[in-house]
């Protein structure tokens, strides 16, 4: 009976006897103890079944008695066999998920995870993870990987690498004055190449998140930039693998050294996978060039939902190619855009407000977490909410929103019925405007479901079509505070 697992620990210490029960004058000579479920450990002899299972899970290798035995009997074998069964025997035999998890625990003692619903899959994937992760790129062996990634395929849906090591390379020697340098075209540069992921990729085809570091960990004084180089080589294996997975939903490379040129490499090679729903390019190093090819993907992609951009190394070029993406209605459904981290001039926030002024459902969460904004700039990004109407989520901690900037804050959300959630931590606001954005909110969330009707606070103008004022606002012009209404001539 699989007692320890069943029935959990929480459970039976919530309904054990207490300690001051136990030695009441009715319990203390009571015999019998029902909810003890290891009462005959070491005073019976074992089953003989019990006896037969040990000996069977110990040449589980030459003997599989699963599909022969009763139900009852296999769970004891669940219980018998060794954790450490090669995956070849394993994989396609084992579909006990309480085999799984011990065999997790006992490889990866130092990993906690929670809220796991498929041990299988999480311990068949870390496996795969931690072989690439250590696979050394001259003594790889595209067979062996071939073969392992085979045999997890059906199982695997996410796959996350934190580190992937590199090429092996002389130690650059001390530079000299007096050396001649190799300007030939024919010597052999130097690649920053790690193992291919072509190969290993193609064979997942149920994976649908991928999560790569390009970098290596733990390295202490060992630290040398190169340890975080990747060539185009590598984004172009890459995509190859990318090609023949059919449900891929969620692309991540973080905290690598990926530019323009690679980040484009990518971008067209994954224009048409319309199974994409988020890219996360997160504390990366894109910049002007390669966020107007993100922007190309989402003005062409159909099925782009969210974007992750944050701490990279873009500016005003950058922001424009993203907005105009934006602006152009693009048929893919974006719910969501990262900026976070990236510090924006006046110039981004005037940009910024000119295309959220004209995006009237796209996207429904902005997050512009310490991007630097104050003064004009903060002014310019709290007064876009009196025009748009998408969003319902606008993230803006860590920015200073003091001043006038909190004054147009207010004044925007009097007037827009649709945002839901504001994040102001650490935007030195002081506690009655907190206050009375909690009270905003609330009466926003409270009309959730409900038809905007026109009003003295908002007038039919600024309902659903501010078409008037949209045209009104000049984005070239960084004086321009959306919110400071020209005055409206009533129609005849």
């Amino acid at each position: 009976m699989k007692i320890p697992y069943v029935v959990s620990t929480n459970t039976r210490h919530a309904y054990r006897t207490a300690e001051f029960m136990q030695q009441s004058n009715g319990e203390v000579h009571r015999r019998i103890l029902a909810e003890n479920f290891e009462w005959d450990d070491g005073y019976t002899p074992a089953p003989l079944s019990l006896l037969a299972a040990g000996a069977l899970s110990k040449i589980f290798h030459r003997i599989n008695p699963l599909h022969r035995i009763l139900r009852k009997d296999r769970d004891i074998l669940m219980d018998l066999f060794p954790a450490d069964i090669p995956l070849k025997y394993s994989v396609r035999l084992i579909e006990d998920e309480q085999y799984w998890k011990r065999s997790f625990n006992t490889k990866f003692p130092t990993r906690l995870e929670l809220g796991v619903s498929f041990w299988k899959g999480k311990y068949l994937s870390t496996c795969l993870q931690e072989y690439l992760e250590n696979a050394k790129p001259d003594l790889f062996l595209e067979d062996e990987a071939t073969e392992l990634a085979s045999l997890v395929s059906p199982y695997i849906y996410q796959l996350g690498l934190n580190q992937l090591q590199i090429i092996r390379q002389p130690t650059p020697p001390v530079p000299d004055p007096n050396t001649v340098e190799d300007n030939c075209e024919f010597s052999v540069p130097k690649l920053y190449d790690h193992i291919p992921l072509e190969p290993v990729l193609r064979k997942l085809y149920n994976l649908q998140e991928i999560s790569l570091v390009f970098g290596l960990n733990n390295l202490g004084d060992e630290y040398l930039p190169r340890y975080f180089e990747f060539s185009i080589q590598d984004c172009e294996s890459l995509c190859r693998g990318l090609e023949h997975l059919n449900h891929i939903k969620t692309i991540r490379i973080n905290r690598s050294n990926l530019d323009c040129s690679k980040v484009k490499v990518i971008l067209q090679n994954i224009v048409k996978k319309e199974t994409i729903e988020e890219l996360d390019f997160n504390h990366c190093k894109i910049g002007d060039y390669g966020m107007k090819a993100l922007g190309g993907f989402i003005y062409v992609h159909k099925n782009i939902r969210r974007i992750r951009i944050a701490n990279n190394r873009f500016k005003e070029t950058g922001v424009a190619g993203i907005a105009y993406a934006l602006q152009m209605n693009p048929e893919a459904p974006i719910e969501l855009i990262d900026f976070s981290l990236n510090p924006m001039s006046l110039q981004c926030a005037t940009t910024f407000a000119a295309a959220f002024v004209r995006c009237k459902e796209k996207p429904k969460t902005l997050i512009v977490n310490s991007c630097g904004f104050r003064g004009a700039s903060a002014e310019k990004m709290a007064g876009l909410l009196c025009l748009n109407r998408g969003l319902t989520r606008l993230d803006m901690a860590a920015n200073n929103l003091s001043g006038e900037a909190e004054a147009t804050l207010l004044s925007a959300l009097e007037q827009n019925r649709r945002i839901l959630r504001i994040d102001l931590r650490r935007t030195h606001i002081s506690e009655e405007t907190q206050a009375r954005v909690d009270q905003l909110l609330e009466r926003n969330r409270n009309l959730v479901g409900q038809e905007s009707e026109a009003s003295e606070e908002i007038p039919p103008l600024y309902l659903n079509e501010p078409e008037y004022l949209i045209w009104e606002y000049n984005p070239n012009n960084p004086d321009y505070i959306p919110g400071r209404y020209p005055e409206r001539v009533p129609e005849i």
